[in-house]
């Protein structure tokens, strides 16, 4: 597990170089549009929200593309506000089993929240399938995978944690030559955290992700061209 721990850094650190103007440009793109949304009265988080649900499947799609040496755009990203319904259903819909399942036991709620990794993925390179089916395809994909997935999100949290207490660190400097009242010293440190995960962490560790969405892709169609020919000799 170590052994492709470090491959997959390795792979990512190689396929980041390359496409690292491409990611960080495509993730501004969508945090800059959704945030343009949040500033609308009164429904303008709901917007968001409704808004985030197809931009980062374009996202990740672009990341998938990027990943594969297909051809894309940082436009792309907009591609699925056709899809805005399905990609809404599909993102409320885990979004609510993970939340049932974690009042119930918090590892249980983990497990389940992992298994939906790649509902995005999935749903980027088939828009017709539906909710649930995107749901069972995702745990199934997952599964074998999930030490690594979690490991991603821990190391991401805490890297975020770190960002998070450099930049209060410097807030605390900061106070030394001029006092700012406590709201304003957590508005700075949120809003600087906040911009350096969403356009820098963020686009790395999706990177990692694809690379293992595409590793379960692989086997995944692997076993089922075995399934298919041991039956085919039946």
């Amino acid at each position: 597990m170590k052994k492709n721990n470090y491959n997959l850094f390795m792979e990512t650190n190689k396929a980041y170089s390359s496409c690292k103007t491409f990611s960080l440009l495509s993730s501004f793109i969508v945090w800059i549009s959704l945030g343009i949304l949040m500033l609308f009265p009164l429904f303008g988080f709901g917007l968001a929200f409704f808004a985030m649900c197809f931009l980062c499947i374009g996202f990740k799609k672009n990341i998938l593309d990027c990943l594969q040496n297909k051809p894309t755009k940082i436009e792309y990203v907009f591609n699925y506000y056709k899809n805005c319904l399905s990609a809404f259903c599909l993102k409320v819909s885990s979004i609510i089993i993970t939340l049932l399942w974690s009042l119930l036991l918090i590892v249980p709620g983990i497990i389940v929240g992992l298994n939906y990794s790649f509902i995005s993925y999935i749903f980027s390179e088939n828009t017709d399938i539906g909710t649930m089916e995107c749901l069972n395809k995702s745990r199934d994909m997952v599964y074998g995978y999930r030490s690594e997935i979690f490991l991603i999100y821990l190391i991401e949290f805490l890297f975020i944690c770190l960002v998070a207490l450099f930049f209060s660190s410097l807030v605390i400097m900061l106070n030394y030559l001029v006092v700012l009242p406590i709201w304003a010293n957590i508005l700075i440190v949120f809003a600087l955290t906040a911009f350096v995960f969403l356009v820098f962490v963020f686009p790395y560790f999706e990177m990692m992700l694809a690379n293992i969405y595409i590793k379960a892709k692989k086997e995944q169609i692997k076993n089922t061209k075995k399934l298919n020919k041991t039956i085919s000799k039946q």
